[in-house]
């Protein structure tokens, strides 16, 4: 049974406008005419923002690399370190809103008070 409930779980927006909007198909195209403009700025957005995380290690590779005392090495490491998690958590958050908070939605839905099932 939980099995079955699994797969029916869709993980794109637009299975989930589908399940929504049932019949409606001026709404599904428009929704789904939405989605697919946010995810192209998103993708977009992301080639940005990793190139200037690339460019900006790469500044800070070399202030490592000529750094004179440890304070400065040091320094840099740290800016580093939070440029590589800055880009890893973009990443994340993107593919979470993209493809795993349909799936949530539809779980939540499926399980609400006032679904009237």
């Amino acid at each position: 049974m939980l099995l079955n409930s699994l797969l029916a779980v869709t993980f794109t927006w637009g299975g989930y406008f589908e399940k929504i909007f049932g019949d409606n198909q001026d709404a599904i195209d428009a929704a789904n005419s939405a989605i697919a403009t946010v995810e192209t700025i998103l993708w977009i957005l992301v080639g940005v923002v990793g190139l200037a995380g690339i460019v900006y290690a790469i500044y800070l590779g070399i202030q490592l690399a000529r750094a004179e005392d440890q304070s400065k090495r040091d320094d840099a490491k740290k800016h580093l370190i939070t440029v590589l998690i800055a880009l890893v958590v973009t990443l994340v958050l993107i593919v979470f809103f993209l493809y795993l908070l349909p799936a949530i939605l539809q779980a939540f839905q499926g399980t609400s008070v006032g679904s009237g099932e």
